[in-house]
């Protein structure tokens, strides 16, 4: 039986001579793989569908619980993602996250329209960095770990001095109020994450943030998905070593 979904590529692994196996999001089916044949060959017609960031209408085979593309169409390439290092880089953590941490055969439009937005904005703005923060926040929210508030949960105040936070309660404390369960965290990062809280990513591009404040947000936010997840989100590193 032949099916149709509207997908984005998140990896894509080589498989034998000449074929590739993908791992596809759609919301449609959610995480899937499927082999995409001939691909590696000069000239094959569906290279283009089985590289990483392609989204594509794909056309698959199923048989027996395993899916073959058979056919695609471009729906974006996002090509700008590799022209430019740092785009490549930030949208590489973006699909990181959604190959790792999302379930197989679970679809979520939502979640879905979350990454491919996300990847549209780095590809198109220069905002790369806050869009992944923007992500990231939404992301640990799907995943049921979301930061509700970013006020003192003791006094409701915004911080202004010293600031602490619990990964535990996902919870910010000011000095006076900080019970001694947390970390210490930068007073610019604590402001950079009051700048786009809660924001939709279309304002969250527009926030300036400076390259360094940015940079440590996006720490602090990889610290907090690594900590819940208890996962390790390697092109995280590879981004922090091309920014530092």
């Amino acid at each position: 039986m032949d099916i149709v979904i509207n997908a984005i590529v998140l990896k894509s692994v080589d498989y034998k001579d000449n074929d590739k196996i993908l791992t596809l999001y759609s919301p449609e089916k959610g995480k899937i793989t499927a082999g995409i044949k001939g691909v590696k060959k000069s000239g094959a017609k569906l290279k283009f569908a089985s590289e990483p960031f392609a989204l594509c209408e794909f056309v698959l085979a199923e048989r027996a619980g395993r899916y073959t593309v058979i056919g695609a169409t471009y729906i974006e390439s996002f090509f700008n993602l590799r022209l430019n290092l740092l785009k490549y880089y930030v949208s590489s953590v973006v699909l990181e996250i959604m190959n790792l941490l999302t379930p197989e055969n679970e679809p979520d439009a939502e979640l879905f329209s979350l990454a491919v937005n996300t990847v549209k904005y780095i590809n198109y703005q220069d905002a790369e960095v806050n869009a992944l923060c923007a992500f990231m926040l939404e992301f640990v929210a799907f995943l049921g770990y979301g930061i509700e508030k970013i006020n003192c949960s003791g006094c409701d105040c915004i911080a202004t001095g010293r600031v602490f936070f619990s990964a535990k309660f996902a919870q910010f404390y000011c000095m006076s109020c900080y019970p001694g369960d947390g970390i210490e965290i930068t007073l610019e990062t604590y402001q950079s994450l009051y700048k786009i809280f809660n924001k939709p990513l279309s304002k969250v591009v527009e926030v300036e943030l400076q390259p360094k404040s940015a940079l440590k947000l996006f720490k602090f936010l990889n610290y907090y998905l690594s900590l819940k997840t208890e996962s390790t989100i390697k092109s995280a590193s590879a981004l922090v070593e091309f920014l530092s």
